[in-house]
């Protein structure tokens, strides 16, 4: 059942106290000024309380400002959102989650379907990426689109550089080691990719005496509405071994790629 609309009384006493009324009975103070604004936006200025004012003017704020279900959003998202060719002009009081497709379905139901839209077209557009580089939106400063574009790290080192990143440094970074067992934070998990890293050296040398040199390469994903991101290090198919892909003497100039053991791991294995 729709509330009816009540009306707010205010009352200046003689003293020159400001009571707010509805139905008869007395508001809050706080309560009743905001009821009293915005039952009475255009109202001259000269008209409202000094307290009034300041209530009126934010109140002016928020109705200019852009919001996504009622709440304000940064400015820097509409310039996001315009790049990706949302139709703003569609959107009901400056709502973002009141914008409908073509079909009338409602674009994004959530915010965490804004974001996922922006990294999308980040990941395939390398013009998009710089422009939310540039223009400074949060989780993308300092981004580089040939690490961006497929959640990629070179080596442990690289991670940790990425870790140090404005983008990364307020993230959880969760590893999954070849047991099953997490570690979360930065320290543990950079611990446990090293002795990884460690066991992974060991096996091949059994395996290969004239192994010289490994490269590892790493995946991730990511979870932005947790800050957290996630590097799996257990094994894709728990039938195959290492032992498979080493299974003979190989000369110096060639190398091989153990891309599908692991599920967030692939390993260039170099030969002397």
């Amino acid at each position: 059942m729709k509330k009816k609309n009540v009306n707010i009384r205010r009352i200046v006493t003689k003293s020159g106290q400001v009571r707010y009324y509805a139905n008869g009975k007395r508001l809050k103070d706080r309560l009743g000024k905001k009821k009293f604004v915005q039952q009475n936006p255009n109202l001259p200025l000269n008209q409202y309380t000094e307290s009034e004012k300041r209530s009126a003017k934010a109140l002016k704020r928020y109705n200019d400002a852009w919001k996504f279900n009622g709440r304000e959003i940064q400015p820097i998202y509409i310039e996001v959102l315009r790049q990706l060719g949302v139709p703003l002009n569609k959107a009901k009081n400056k709502d973002v989650a009141t914008i409908k497709d073509k079909d009338g379905k409602v674009m994004y139901s959530r915010w965490y379907s804004v974001l996922r839209a922006i990294a999308e077209r980040a990941k395939t557009s390398k013009e998009f990426l710089r422009f939310i580089v540039e223009k400074g939106l949060p989780n993308y400063r300092g981004r580089d689109y040939e690490t961006f574009k497929d959640n990629r790290v070179k080596n442990i080192t690289d991670l940790s550089d990425l870790l140090d990143t404005e983008v990364f440094k307020n993230y959880t970074l969760v590893v999954t080691d070849e047991q099953g067992d997490e570690h979360r934070g930065r320290v543990k998990g950079l611990l446990a990719i090293r002795d990884f890293e460690i066991n992974v050296g060991e096996d091949v040398m059994k395996l290969s005496t004239n192994s010289a040199f490994m490269n590892f390469d790493y995946s991730y994903t990511l979870n932005i509405k947790k800050r957290e991101i996630y590097i799996n290090l257990q094994k894709t198919n728990k039938y195959k071994e290492l032992s498979d892909y080493l299974t003979r003497a190989y000369d110096p100039k060639e190398s091989i790629d153990v891309s599908d053991l692991w599920e967030n791991v692939s390993v260039e294995i170099m030969f002397s």
